[in-house]
């Protein structure tokens, strides 16, 4: 498995796109108040506790998943895009 992942990210399919592309999350905390009239907890204020910061693994549009940097900088030029 290794072997093919370490294919996929060097020789990569010339007939596909490619685009490096990553998820990554930003927390918030969440403060609610309750709502008798409503008798439900009602969104109050939110403040965001982190940074946005870059994910640790990479995918390509192509289908290459969990590449590290290095691999999705490897990927990519083998691409030519």
């Amino acid at each position: 498995m290794q072997a093919e992942h370490a294919d996929a990210i060097e020789n990569p399919d010339p007939d596909e796109g490619h685009r490096i592309e990553g998820v990554t999350q930003v927390n918030y905390r969440i403060a609610f108040e309750y709502d008798p009239a409503a008798d439900a907890l009602e969104r109050a204020e939110t403040e965001q506790v982190d940074e946005l910061a870059d994910p640790e693994l990479l995918s390509c549009s192509c289908g290459v998943r969990g590449m590290t940097r290095a691999e999705a900088l490897s990927h990519i030029e083998a691409a030519g895009e």
